[in-house]
This record gives C-alpha cells, sequence and structure tokens, in this order.
C-alpha cells in the first residue's frame, strides 16, 4: 500500500507540474489581456499579445519562481528536513570534485552535439515537426540576450526541473520499489513530455536519464543543476558561436566526436565517484 502510495505521489507531482505550467501560463496571458482590455478597450487584445512576445523571459521567470518556489518547499519537508538540513547537507558534499564539474562539462558539450545529430535525423524523418520546433525556438526568446534572459533560461529552469523530475519524482519512484534504471527511465519520460513538443521531447528524454544518473551517481542535485545549466548554455550561446564561426566540416567532425567523447566522460565520472556503500537506503543513493 505504501508503494502505490509512493507510485502515485510521483503521478501527482507530474501532473500538478503540467497543470502549474500551463494554468499559470493561461492566468498571466488573461489577467494581462484583461488589464490591456480595461486600458485601451478592443485595441488591448493587440497591446497584450504584443506586449507578452516582448516579454517572454519575464513572462517565463514568473511561472518557474511560483512553480519553484511550492517544489522547493515540498522537497525541503519531505527530504532535507527530516534527514536534518546540516547532516543533509555534509551527506551531499562527499562526491563533490572539481574533476567532477570538469567531467560534466565536457559530457555537456558532446551531449549537446549528440543533440544537434538528433535534430538532424529527426528533420529526415519528420521534416514537419522539427519546422514546428524551430518556430517555436525562434518565437520563444531564447535569442533574446540579458539579464533576466539568464535567470529565465540557466538559473530557474534547472533549479526547478531538478527539484521536480530528480529530487522528488524519482525518489518517489523508488520508493514505490523501482530500480534505479526502471525509475531513471520513467521520470527521463515524464521530462520529455513534460516539455510538451515532439523534438524537445525526444533529445529532453536522453538529457533526463543522464541527468538521473548524476543525481544517483553523485546523491546530490547540485551535478543535475549545474549539468542542466550548462546544457542550456551551450544550447544557446555556444550553438550560436559555433555556426557563425566554424566551417561545416569542423562541425560535422565535433558531432562524430560526440558519442566517444560520452562515453569517456561517463567512465571518469563513474570511476570518480563512490560506489552507496552496502546496505545504503534507497533515499541516500538518490
Amino acid at each position: 500500500m505504501k508503494k502505490t502510495g509512493n507510485a502515485l505521489l510521483a503521478l501527482f507531482i507530474f501532473g500538478l507540474t503540467l497543470l502549474l505550467f500551463n494554468g499559470l501560463s493561461l492566468i498571466i496571458s488573461a489577467a494581462v489581456t484583461v488589464f490591456s482590455l480595461i486600458a485601451r478597450g478592443e485595441a488591448g487584445i493587440d497591446t497584450a499579445y504584443s506586449y507578452l512576445m516582448g516579454h517572454l523571459n519575464y513572462y517565463s521567470a514568473v511561472i518557474y519562481t511560483i512553480t519553484l518556489s511550492l517544489f522547493a518547499l515540498w522537497y525541503y519537508f519531505a527530504v532535507t528536513e527530516p534527514q536534518g538540513p546540516g547532516c543533509f547537507a555534509r551527506m551531499k558534499k562527499k562526491n563533490l570534485r572539481l574533476s567532477g564539474f570538469a567531467w560534466i562539462v565536457l559530457l555537456t558539450f558532446a551531449l549537446q552535439h549528440v543533440t544537434t545529430l538528433i535534430m538532424t535525423l529527426i528533420h529526415a524523418v519528420a521534416p514537419a515537426a522539427m519546422e514546428e520546433y524551430t518556430q517555436m525556438v525562434e518565437e520563444s526568446g531564447l535569442g533574446q540576450y540579458s539579464v533576466m534572459w539568464a535567470i529565465a533560461t540557466l538559473i530557474l529552469p534547472p533549479l526547478t526541473e531538478e527539484i521536480i523530475f530528480r529530487g522528488l519524482i524519482m525518489r518517489y519512484l523508488r520508493r514505490a520499489g523501482a530500480c534505479f534504471v526502471v525509475a531513471n527511465l520513467i521520470q527521463a519520460v515524464m521530462f520529455g513530455i513534460f516539455h510538451m513538443n515532439l523534438v524537445q521531447g525526444i533529445y529532453a528524454t536522453v538529457l533526463g536519464f543522464i541527468l538521473g544518473y548524476l543525481a544517483h551517481r553523485y546523491k546530490t542535485l547540485v551535478m543535475p543543476m549545474f549539468m542542466h545549466l550548462v546544457y542550456n548554455f551551450f544550447g544557446t550561446v555556444l550553438v550560436e558561436l559555433e555556426n557563425r564561426l566554424m566551417p561545416d566540416a569542423v562541425l560535422t567532425g565535433i558531432v562524430l566526436l560526440s558519442v566517444p567523447l560520452i562515453v569517456l566522460a561517463l567512465v571518469m565520472i563513474q570511476s570518480g565517484t563512490r560506489q552507496p556503500a552496502a546496505g545504503t537506503s534507497k533515499e541516500e543513493q538518490i
């Protein structure tokens, strides 16, 4: 019965996450539209649309901040507080090494180029899906670099999404009796679905599985949060710089080397972190 309850909690968190992101989007859009209608009449509808399109990073930051506040409190009372904040912090520092951060940067660099390969394959199989994704990215504000862009793209998503998917959902799936591989695969698929786009969903599932591995291996959310931040940075700034400055032959070579680099980085991470001790609980292993 307890295992069933934990499985249902994992599903509930996923459903609540989708509800919050979609519900808050509707509420904010409706509030801006109503305010514009009151202020400017029917012409306010165009004003509202223009305002939202011109402030997508602010719009995203508000949604992430509200969602983060809720799930950070959930994580604190469900995970941190029962172990004691001091003891929890000491336990999570055990595997943190500068070398680990360096290998994660390499892993992220290689994975970003595997993402390019994935998108190339999707474009060949489903060009319409790729066109839809490209249009979504162009309209999303991801290229509008600013302090608010950094907050809405590099800071809030890694904090929020790691707490939800690797911190809570995977933890409850483990409590429900799922082995690590199964729990990690389920949360990764949920992470892909969360992005509500076929192209993004496919590569987000791959990313989510690796982030889950890092959370399990390092027994802390610090490393997946760090990788998530670097991945979002590489996927915007680095990709744009590469496309501007590097010839196609060099980019092709990097993409071809990306899979061996991922294997190398994962092997080094595996060998550089401690195995969970015998008798360690599933909670501590995550």
